[in-house]
């Protein structure tokens, strides 16, 4: 036993070992994956302890790799605080504080400041200022209550002289009052109840008007606040922005993000300001961008939505808040291009459009040229769109410098060339300079089939057949486009000479392509019918169906992941109810490949997908809608009731046994009588027999049916005088053989004699 023991015994530490290796070694995770925030979260937790003067470049390469999550800005700031750095602590505070907009955050900031400025001379209106401040950029946050808690607590506590300064200070707690009722948040009820004992304390009379009056916004806010907690409920507000790897929760998370904000573009609260609504769309941006700061369609669609909500605020007349808003949008394009997203091309091209839009031509340059200094993003698209904004604004000579310096660039894709051709034939009306913008592109990009076939189509439009042909050649006879790459050229050829051609030149062409496809594709098993199709076929259209497509081979030919569709403009509609519904579903129908192929139909088990029964089942994970379901009733509250899984030890199953046990089992047989209906059990008699006769006639060798059980097993059931008139088309030597050979049989005759 000893030796067994410590066997068992390495073992255990070698695999607490291996599992501890990644917790005592977070540096080297971070070193494989700089986004591993468990790894972060452990190198934090071990440098909160340490002094901050030898812990700062930790600090700095944490909320640089993490610029926009406030949990680690507010760790860094208060490992500050502990040895009473106060000026790093307001630097750090004006680098994070406009742009983090956390909850947490700020009231780390209130905090800050009403215990480090009480001894200034006017803390009071730094206070006040301070609380302002804070509920103007998160007053509408769900988590605000201890905020304005806080806020009415140090407005009520200030020393009021005087009447007149007793009224201003009532004023002020009432207004702050006021706007808390307004807004949707947790504990509102509170605020509530505080506000009339407040009200009701200053005067009795006034407190029954006002209360009537905020009661309103109080109901509005509370019905609103409970919406809002159903659509918020399974948000993860404190997740760290890291690039998507495209898992099922990642997914679950911008889809909730998603949902709130277009449920925040429906105005829950009703209100009749357009302003007012657009900054609480742009502070649910704001959120879902603290979480989701690595998807570009989120920044995209908040910019699109402040230069939307800024049209129409300068349209209702509002001029100062629509420029306040298009200060807002380049502030987030510049927080996006300079952080987070500082390589997302989508970005930077959407920024420059709209400067082009504002008339700021130079800004349009300026954001162009930053992207183009990125050495290892491709500068091609970059050169394509810059040239085309000059184009625009500075006329056609400046967008053929932009050609010339995007020639310069190494890094220069082909699609430039075709892009600078495209512009002076579409726009310049010169198809000379385009020709040969394309000739010198050829030189460079010989061996690239897709810039052969964007100049062979573009001569092909202009009507130039013979240099067509002379394009299609030079490219085929190139030395430098491999075998493999010349068979999309191949093709394209083959379709300019079906459209322009004459038959010979037609059969030549495809002569010389079928030993192009020989020489690429040699394990192939070539016949000249997979490529004759490709003479007649148009467009979608094809000379033969999806099926006799993939028994040809002709999609594995042509690598295409799905089959051909359907050649016929008005295809045969699948039935959806009746009889034949299933066997069509299921690949049936008649007339299928797989019928004969096989000689029966066979189920599509591509198309199959899982059902996965859940017990809280709030959306589907599932690719396919309704993928998941939740359980019955009955069966989710047993489920509720029993242990969980991890509780179960044993006993096991012996798997081999419970198989042998199966086999041996004999299962009862039913008997289905023939009602007066013409239903044998739960079936038609006559949709049994339309199925049989559509199953013999599809199958390609109809004794594999009749040798079935299917067949025995049908006619026993059915049981009447007719059996014999119904199938004397099938052989009574084969019907013998089933009954001499078909075990089952035998013994129920045994037992019904």
């Amino acid at each position: 036993m000893m030796p067994a023991v410590c066997v068992l015994h390495g073992i255990r530490l070698f695999s607490l070992e291996m599992s501890g290796f990644s917790i005592r070694n977070p540096e080297r995770r971070i070193e494989s994956n700089p986004f591993d925030v468990d790894a972060w979260n452990l190198l934090l937790r071990e440098h909160q302890s340490r002094p901050i003067d030898q812990e700062r470049e930790f600090y700095e390469s944490l909320v640089t790799q993490f610029p926009n999550s406030g949990r680690y800005w507010r760790a860094y700031i208060e490992h500050e605080l502990r040895s009473k750095n106060f000026v790093e602590v307001e630097a750090l505070f004006q680098r994070c504080l406009a742009n983090v907009l956390n909850i947490d955050l700020w009231k780390c900031y209130i905090v800050y400041v009403s215990e480090t400025k009480g001894t200034i001379e006017k803390y009071r209106e730094t206070m006040a200022k301070t609380f302002d401040f804070a509920l103007e950029k998160i007053g509408m946050d769900v988590l605000a209550f201890s905020i304005y808690q806080d806020y009415i607590a140090f407005l009520k506590k200030v020393p009021a002289i005087g009447q007149y300064a007793e009224n201003q200070r009532i004023t002020a707690v009432r207004r702050v009052y006021q706007k808390a009722l307004a807004t949707p948040m947790h504990n509102l009820d509170t605020i509530w109840a505080d506000y009339c004992a407040f009200e009701k304390n200053i005067n009795m009379t006034l407190a029954e008007k006002l209360i009537a009056e905020r009661g309103k916004d109080y109901q509005n806010s509370r019905r609103v606040e409970k919406d809002l907690q159903a659509m918020t409920r399974g948000l993860n507000r404190q997740a760290v922005s890291v690039p998507p790897k495209g898992t099922a929760s990642e997914s679950k998370q911008v889809e909730l993000w998603k949902k709130y904000i277009a449920w925040e573009k429906t105005n829950p609260l009703g209100t009749e300001e357009y302003g007012q609504l657009a900054r609480r769309v742009v502070y649910t941006y704001e959120q879902a961008l603290l979480s989701l700061g690595y998807y570009p369609d989120i920044w995209y669609e908040a910019a699109m939505f402040l230069q939307e909500a800024s049209q129409t605020l300068d349209e209702k007349g509002d001029v100062k808040l629509a420029q306040a808003l298009k200060v807002e949008c380049i502030g987030l394009y510049e927080r996006a291009i300079t952080g987070l997203m500082k390589e997302s091309k989508l970005l930077y091209f959407a920024y420059a459009d709209f400067q082009e839009e504002q008339k700021k031509f130079d800004a349009v340059k300026e954001i162009y040229n930053r992207l183009l200094t990125i050495e290892q993003i491709n500068p091609t698209l970059t050169y394509v769109q810059l040239m085309r904004f000059i184009r625009r604004t500075e006329g056609p000579n400046n967008a053929r410098l932009v050609f010339k310096r995007a020639r310069e660039d190494k890094r220069t894709g082909y699609q430039v060339f075709v892009a600078a051709a495209h512009m002076e034939y579409n726009c310049m009306k010169d198809a000379d300079v385009a020709i040969r913008v394309f000739k010198l592109g050829l030189k460079k990009y010989e061996n690239e089939p897709e810039f052969g076939l964007a100049y062979a189509d573009f001569l092909s439009n202009m009507n130039e057949d013979n240099n067509t042909r002379v394009v299609f050649e030079r490219i085929l006879t190139s030395s430098k486009l491999p075998a493999d790459k010349q068979i999309r050229i191949w093709d394209r050829f083959l379709d300019f000479e079906s459209c322009v051609g004459d038959l010979a030149s037609i059969l030549k062409v495809e002569k010389r392509r079928k030993i192009a496809y020989e020489e690429a594709q040699k394990d192939l098993g070539m016949n000249h019918s997979m490529l004759v199709i490709d003479r007649y076929k148009f467009m979608d259209l094809m000379p033969c169906s999806g099926d006799q497509l993939r028994l040809i081979g002709y999609d594995a030919l042509k690598g295409n992941d799905t089959p051909s569709t359907s050649t016929s403009s008005n295809p045969k509609p699948v039935p959806t109810r009746g009889p034949q519904a299933a066997s069509a579903i299921m690949g049936g129908a008649g007339g299928h490949a797989d019928v004969a192929r096989y000689g029966f139909p066979r189920p599509d088990i591509s198309q199959m997908i899982p059902f996965k029964p859940r017990v809280n089942c709030t959306a589907s994970f599932h690719p396919v809608p309704g993928g998941v379901y939740p359980p019955p009733p009955a069966a989710a509250h047993l489920m509720s009731l029993l242990p969980p899984p991890t509780c179960f030890i044993g006993p096991f199953v012996n798997v081999e046994a419970l198989c042998s046990v199966l086999s041996q089992t004999q299962l009862p047989s039913l008997q289905y009588d023939k009602s007066e209906n013409g239903m044998i059990g739960p079936m038609n008699e006559a949709d049994v027999k339309k199925d049989l006769y559509q199953l013999l006639a599809t199958t390609s060798d109809p004794s594999a049916v009749v040798r079935s059980s299917a067949l025995a097993d049908l006619k026993r059931k059915r049981g009447d005088s007719d059996e014999e008139d119904e199938y004397s088309h099938l052989q009574s030597s084969t019907i013998g053989s089933i009954g001499s050979r078909d075990a089952y049989k035998r013994r129920m005759n045994k037992k019904n004699e």
